[in-house]
């Protein structure tokens, strides 16, 4: 039988990338080394290839394309990562981003029972502000990515200023919009300093890798 492939789709500032890190990160003690998929093309400030020397270091192993080819948004797709979401009998986790690499799913055509497709969802970011735009941004994605959803990911946050009550006041709305799409919401993702503070959830405690150009350490810019 083959390892479950876990795909994280979402739009621009949900988040997706750090819950694909913690989910990759989380699958190293098994005897199969686990795969992170980078196919997200449209956010070049948060990308899993931006730390793959990190990550390879922890021993995951992550998918991007080749040469200086990592550096580009274009929609370039290795075809490692083609095996991987195909033929690769290990766990796999796929940062799949949005449309674009939705519609990379799409054209591979994935067998139904052979993945677990997340939407993470930030209910502060513009776009799935509301249980309506989530359900129509989740039935989008669907559509194009050839896909069936099996569950929503909280990662209600802003930024820095993050409190618990932001996060379950975040959790109220996905959760209302996993009842009307008929799914469970899997996980609410925080980060780890928060985890004490929310007692009785289902928490992906997240330690932020994630850092635009602006916040990161001049030595990283090299």
């Amino acid at each position: 039988m083959k390892a479950a492939r876990t795909l994280l789709l979402g739009h621009f500032g949900s988040g997706k990338t750090e819950v694909a890190i913690f989910l990759a990160l989380s699958l190293c003690a098994g005897q199969k080394r686990p795969m992170l998929l980078d196919l997200d093309f449209i956010t070049p400030y948060y990308r899993s290839r931006d730390v793959a020397d990190e990550l390879a270091a922890a021993g995951v192993e992550v998918v991007r394309p080749a040469g200086e080819l990592w550096r580009s948004d274009l929609p370039v797709v290795a075809a490692r990562a083609v095996q991987a979401l195909t033929a690769y009998d290990g766990p796999v986790v796929a940062d799949v981003g949005g449309g674009e690499g939705a519609r990379v799913l799409g054209s591979m055509r994935l067998s139904p029972g052979t993945y677990e497709a997340l939407m993470v969802v930030n209910p502060y970011r513009s776009g799935t502000e509301s249980p309506e735009q989530v359900v129509g941004y989740a039935r989008w994605l669907e559509e194009i990515g050839r896909i069936r959803l099996t569950g929503l990911v909280n990662n209600a946050n802003l930024g820095p200023l993050t409190r618990p009550e932001h996060v379950l006041e975040g959790l109220a709305q996905v959760e209302e919009a996993a009842r009307r799409l008929n799914l469970p919401v899997r996980w609410t993702a925080v980060r780890a300093d928060l985890a004490d503070a929310l007692p009785g959830l289902d928490l992906l405690p997240l330690t932020l890798r994630m850092r635009p150009p602006w916040e990161a350490p001049a030595s990283a810019l090299l």
